[in-house]
Formats: C-alpha cells, structure tokens, sequence
C-alpha cells in the first residue's frame, strides 16, 4: 500500500512524503506531489510540524508480575499519545531481565506492543555466563546491558568492581552498549543511616548527590580503561556533567537527561509529595542549569523519560514505603515543545535528542531519522496548540505526574509506527485529520 502524506511541515520546509510498506520512498516539496504517481491513500497534514518518532531509551514496561502497574499494551498506548514510536524496556521487571529464560517470557509478552521495542538485559554479580548466552545469539531485539550500581524492588545491584569490569568488557566484546544507574548502593546506605530525618522533602539529601557523582566518577574511570560504551542514565548533577566533560573527549561515553531533571527540583515537593519521589532525586535550580547547559554544548546526547509507572496507592503509601518514578511517556514531547515553544530549546535539538541520537548510539537501521529509505516512524504536531497536561486522561495505568495541570503549547496529533497511524485504541486509521 502507497500513502502520500501531504502538506508536512519538515525542517526543510512543507513537503510531501510518499511511504510504502512501511517505509519513506519519496520527499519532495509540496508542489510537486504529482510527480508521485497513482496512490492508494493521500493524507493531508495541513502544514503541522512532522518530526521523527521518538526513541525512548529509557522505559520500565513492568508487565509480567507488575502489569497491575502497566503492561505492554497501556505502555505502548502512552507512547503514542506521547509521539514515541520505540521504546527500550528496562530489566528489573518481576522476574528480571538477567537470563535467556527470563528474557523469552517478556519478549512474548511483548507481542502486546503497538510500538517498536528492544530490551536491556540486566547484569548481576553473578550472571556474566547468562549475558553471554543472549548476547552470543546476536538478537537483535537486545538494546544492551544494564546495570544498576543501587537497588529498587525489583532489581539486583552490581556491587563488585571486578564484576563491573567483566560485564564492561563483554559489552566491548559484542560491541554493546552498557546503561548505568551509577548511585552507589554502599554511599546510600550510609547517608540514610546517618541523617535524622525521613520524609519526601528531605529525598534529596537523603539520597546524596555524592552517591551519584561517585559511582559516575568510578564508571568513567573503569570504561576508559576497558575502552566499552557506556551511557550514563539520568544524570542530575552539576558535577556529573563535569566529569562526564572531562571523560567524553576521547573515550565512548554517552550522557541522557530527563524531562524532569531538566524543567523540576525539589522545591516542587512541597506541591506534589511522594508524586515527585523519582531516582536519583529532584535536585537543585543549579543542576536544572548545568543540565540546559549540557544540552546546549553537546554533552547531553539524549532526553529519556525514565517511565516509571506505579499504583496511586503506591505513591500515597507513607514516604518510606513509596516507590521511585513515575510516568513520562506521554509528558516528555509535548515539554519539549513548549521549551522550542519558549525559546529555550531549538526544533532541531530536540529531534537530536530524542530521534537522531538515540539512533545512532543504539545502532538502530533505518529510524531515527525522515529522509528516503527510513522506516516511516513519525509524529505529527500542532506546535501551536495550546493545553493543560491532565494526568487523569493519560493512556498509561499510572495517572498521575509532578507535570500535572501544568499550561504547554504543542500536541502530538498523529503517531506514524512503520507507516501506519496508530491512535490510543489500538485500531489503524486511513484518512485526513
């Protein structure tokens, strides 16, 4: 089947696409759509914005033991919504992404997905073997490795060096790509036990900052050494960002950042309670600062969400008992596009950030990208219009956001995955907007 869609505003100026099989065979500028031939479908887009789909490194499914959480349907629902065409599932799932037969268990469950999808094998201190099993497959549904140097409720942590340097070097060894929490499980342990308080306002001092400049700084050292990729997750302080300057010039160190890094500190905490409960914590005005700034000089490579969803009575449980995180899917886009909206981010940063990039440090053929060849992953925006993020309408189970009833401009209209539109109730929808 051949679609045209006409009339896309791209960075080159309005032009029509022509897809087939799921795939861009044709750009050219909007006058010349009769030089395309018969088609099957012609779809206006009336001038809105058409950027690549985003790929979000970063996203915790749950499913399986936890899909009273979210499972791979409501989570690929919130993709769209949310303009993200490929998602890379988290490992610390119940049970964990550390074995092949850990592994085949979600990749069935996976089938429920509306979007693409890759997923990270979680590294342990004991399951090197496993990892070499999976990876020794070449799949290539396998994103990288993950490794988490603290614990949440369901994953295991690495707490050996040694063993952080054998995955680090099985992950040169296939030339994958290793993902990393870097709080120090040992330094936060600490700093709990010594501090006298325990409550939401106090998450940031809690979790000291130290406990991820650490374990940055040790993962930086031993990667140089090892010569591996490694990309370090959600970082959130000034001094990582410092650091991560000092080791990226000569070696293959990759920087993600979130939306609520970015844009929240902890002074909303007063507002929003155990919503705003995320790791590592909401920081300060400074390291909201340092992270623009990153962006701006090319040491962030990416923005991912950290989807992290949980029940509301989860997240209303005492501030102890709360889990970390929560939903991002559908809020990271649409403030982005208020920030190129307010001047405080350009277009084409943004789909470096959260397409092109990604693209290209995860190796992935064919997408990140709109030009001819590609497949046809793309949203489709109304930068003008303008709303109020209401969590209560999120697609994803967890209904709830620090981001909640906050005003933006920009809204994802239409969700392009391989060349077909797909909308929020699961059905493939032909025709004009």
């Amino acid at each position: 089947m051949s679609v045209i869609l006409k009339n896309c505003l791209l960075i080159e100026g309005l032009s029509n696409i022509l897809i087939e099989e799921g795939k861009i065979v044709d750009i050219k500028p909007s006058e010349q759509s009769e030089t395309f031939g018969t088609v099957n479908e012609t779809i206006d887009i009336k001038g809105n914005l058409v950027i690549p789909g985003v790929i979000d490194a970063h996203v915790h499914v749950r499913d399986l033991q936890q899909a009273y959480k979210e499972d791979w349907e409501t989570a690929s629902m919130a993709a769209l919504a949310g303009g993200v065409t490929t998602i890379f599932d988290m490992p610390n799932t119940l049970p964990a992404t550390i074995n092949l037969k850990n592994l085949n268990i979600k990749r069935k469950a996976a089938e429920m997905s509306l979007v693409n999808y890759k997923f990270f094998i979680g590294a342990t201190n004991s399951n090197q073997k496993d990892i070499e099993e999976i990876l020794d497959k070449n799949a290539p549904d396998i994103a990288g490795i993950k490794v988490f140097l603290a614990g949440s409720v369901s994953n295991e942590t690495v707490t050996d060096e040694d063993i952080l340097k054998q995955v680090f070097e099985l992950a040169k060894q296939y030339d994958k790509v290793v993902v990393i929490h870097t709080e120090l499980q040992e330094l936060l342990d600490k700093w709990q036990q010594r501090l006298p308080y325990n409550n939401i306002l106090k998450h940031n001092a809690i979790r000291n900052r130290q406990c991820a400049i650490k374990g940055t700084e040790l993962v930086l050292r031993l990667s140089e050494v090892i010569g591996n990729k490694i990309y370090i997750a959600h970082v959130s302080t000034f001094e990582e960002i410092e650091l991560i300057k000092k080791y990226k010039c000569n070696n293959q160190v990759f920087c993600e950042v979130t939306p609520h890094h970015l844009l929240l500190n902890e002074s909303i905490l007063e507002k929003v309670g155990n919503i705003g409960k995320v790791n590592p914590p909401l920081r300060s005005e400074k390291d909201n600062a340092a992270l623009w700034q990153a962006i701006n000089n090319g040491i962030a490579d990416t923005i991912g969400t950290d989807h992290a969803p949980h029940t509301i009575e989860e997240k209303q449980q005492e501030y102890e008992k709360a889990p970390s995180g929560f939903p991002g899917l559908e809020t990271c886009l649409l403030l982005l596009l208020n920030e190129v909206n307010e001047g405080n981010l350009k277009l084409e940063k943004l789909i470096e950030l959260t397409s092109n990039n990604p693209a290209k440090i995860f190796q992935l053929e064919k997408r990140g990208e709109i030009k001819v060849g590609n497949f046809a992953d793309l949203s489709v925006i109304d930068l003008n219009k303008k709303w109020k993020i209401n969590a209560s309408a999120f697609r994803s189970k967890a209904k709830y956001s620090p981001f909640d009833g906050i005003e933006v401009k920009g809204k994802v209209m239409m969700t392009f995955v391989d060349g077909k539109i797909l909308d929020v109730s699961k059905e493939v929808i032909y025709g004009t907007i």
